[in-house]
C-alpha cells in the first residue's frame, strides 16, 4: 500500500494551518487605523495632512485653502450622523448635549485629530496646522435649537464654523450655518466665535441670529471684531442682513465684544481706539432696529459726550444730519466736514442741564480748536447743537463723569468686579 501522498497532503495541511494562524495573528497586530482607511475620521485625518503639506504656498491666507472648505464638511457630516444621539426634550435639559460632545471629542482625540502639544515640536511655523478643535454642542430646550461649533487650526489661531439645528420630523435639520470659505488675501476672514445669539422665541416665526467674532492672531490686542446678523426662514435660505468688521481693541475687557438680539432689534458693543492717542479708546455702541429684510442704524450710538463727537465726526454726512439739530443741519455739515483734530479738551457741563460742551484741538497746534455743544437727554440720545470757534461762558462746569471710562451697557464683566 502506498501511504506517501497522503502522508503528503496531512503535512502541507498542517503547514497551511500554521501559516494561517500566523497571518490571523499578523493581522491582530496591525493598528486599528491601518484596517479602517474608509472611515470618516481617517479620510479627515489625510485631508489635514495634505492641508499641513501644502500650508507654504497659501502664506497669503495662513495656510487656509480651499481644502479647508472639504475638511469642514466632512467634520460636519461626521457629527450630522451622530446627532440622533441628542433628543428634543422641550421641557427640560439632561446633558445630552454635553454628553454627546464629550463623546465625539474622545474620538478626534483617539483618531489623533487634535494637537497634542502646546507647541510645535519643529521650528516649522506650519507644523502647528491642521489640527481640529473640539466639538462644542449647545441644546436650547425652550427654545429647541441645537448650535454646533467646530474649528481647524490655522497660522495663530483657528478657522471657525457654525452651525444651528431646528428639531423636525423627528430629527435635527440644519437651518443655518456660518462658514469662512473664500481664501484669497483680502476675501479670507478667520475668525474666533465669541458668540452665536437667537432672537426669542425660536420655534416661532424667522428668528435672528447674531455673530461676534474677533481675529485671532499671535499677538497684540488691535485686531478686527466681526458683526453678522441673519434673518432665517424655516422654509427658505438664510438672509444676511449685516455684515460688519472694524479694527478694535480687544484688551479692554475680559469678554472683548457683547451683544444681544430680539425680534426687531440688535445691540453690540466692543472697543475701539480713540482720535486722541491720550484717551486711548473708546466704546463703540451699535443698535440697530430690525424691519423685515431691512436693517438701520439707532439710538444709542455713543455713552456719553466725547464720544458721541467722535461718532459724528467719523460718521458720513448722511448718518450725521440725522443727529444735529435741524435749524442748525446747514451750518453743521460745514463743521461735519472741518476734521483733522485730535486732542480732547476737559469736557464741561452747562447752566442748561442736557446741555455740555465737548472742546477739541490739535496735539501739533496747526488746527484751531472748536467747541462743540451737545445735547443728551436719557439714557443715551445724543444730538450735535453747534460748533464753535470759542468756549461757551455757559459751559464752565469740568464733568469727568460725562465720560466714565467704565461705562457700558454690558455690566456683568469681570472686569468691573
Amino acid at each position: 500500500m502506498r501511504l506517501g501522498p497522503v502522508v503528503h497532503a496531512r503535512n502541507w495541511t498542517k503547514r497551511c494551518e500554521r501559516a494561517c494562524w500566523l497571518f490571523l495573528i499578523l493581522l491582530s497586530s496591525v493598528p486599528i487605523t491601518a484596517q479602517t482607511d474608509t472611515s470618516p475620521l481617517f479620510e479627515i485625518r489625510s485631508e489635514l495632512e495634505q492641508l499641513r503639506a501644502e500650508a507654504p504656498q497659501h502664506d497669503e491666507t495662513r495656510g487656509a485653502s480651499a481644502r479647508l472648505t472639504v475638511i469642514k464638511h466632512q467634520l460636519l457630516d461626521w457629527v450630522e450622523s451622530h446627532l440622533g444621539e441628542i433628543p428634543s426634550d422641550p421641557n427640560g435639559d439632561d446633558g445630552a448635549d454635553l454628553a454627546a460632545a464629550a463623546r465625539l471629542n474622545a474620538d478626534l482625540k483617539r483618531a489623533h485629530l487634535f494637537r497634542e502639544s502646546d507647541a510645535p515640536d519643529t521650528d516649522d511655523r506650519w507644523s502647528a496646522i491642521g489640527f481640529l478643535g473640539p466639538v462644542r454642542l449647545e441644546y436650547k430646550p425652550r427654545q429647541a435649537y441645537l448650535l454646533l461649533q467646530t474649528s481647524v487650526e490655522v497660522y495663530c489661531g483657528f478657522d471657525e464654523s457654525a452651525y444651528l439645528f431646528r428639531w423636525q420630523d423627528g430629527h435635527w435639520k440644519r437651518i443655518w450655518e456660518t462658514e469662512q470659505n473664500t481664501y484669497t488675501k483680502e476675501g479670507y476672514a478667520v475668525q474666533y466665535i465669541r458668540a452665536v445669539l437667537v432672537s426669542p422665541p425660536f420655534n416661532e416665526g424667522s428668528p435672528h441670529v447674531l455673530t461676534l467674532g474677533t481675529e485671532p492672531w499671535c499677538s497684540s490686542n488691535w485686531h478686527d471684531v466681526y458683526v453678522r446678523l441673519w434673518n432665517v426662514s424655516p422654509s427658505g435660505e438664510p438672509k444676511l442682513l449685516l455684515d460688519k468688521s472694524e479694527w478694535a481693541f480687544l484688551g479692554a475687557h475680559d469678554i472683548p465684544i457683547q451683544g444681544s438680539v430680539g425680534r426687531d432689534d440688535a445691540l453690540i458693543e466692543y472697543t475701539i481706539g480713540s482720535i486722541d492717542t491720550e484717551v486711548f479708546s473708546r466704546e463703540a455702541v451699535l443698535h440697530y432696529s430690525i424691519k423685515g429684510d431691512k436693517v438701520e442704524r439707532t439710538d444709542p450710538v455713543a455713552l456719553g459726550p466725547r464720544d458721541f463727537v467722535e461718532e459724528w465726526l467719523g460718521e458720513p454726512w448722511e448718518r450725521s444730519r440725522l443727529r444735529s439739530q435741524p435749524s442748525a443741519r446747514a451750518v453743521l455739515k460745514k463743521a461735519h466736514q472741518d476734521t483733522g483734530r485730535d486732542e480732547f479738551q476737559p469736557t464741561r457741563h452747562c447752566r442748561t442741564p442736557d446741555l455740555w460742551q465737548v472742546g477739541l484741538g490739535s496735539i501739533d497746534g496747526k488746527k484751531a480748536p472748536a467747541y462743540y455743544l451737545v445735547r443728551w437727554r436719557p439714557p443715551y440720545h445724543f444730538t450735535m447743537i453747534r460748533k464753535s470757534q470759542q468756549p461757551s461762558p455757559d459751559c464752565t462746569e469740568i464733568d469727568p463723569a460725562a465720560d466714565d471710562e467704565n461705562r457700558t451697557l454690558f455690566p456683568v464683566q469681570d472686569w468691573r468686579e
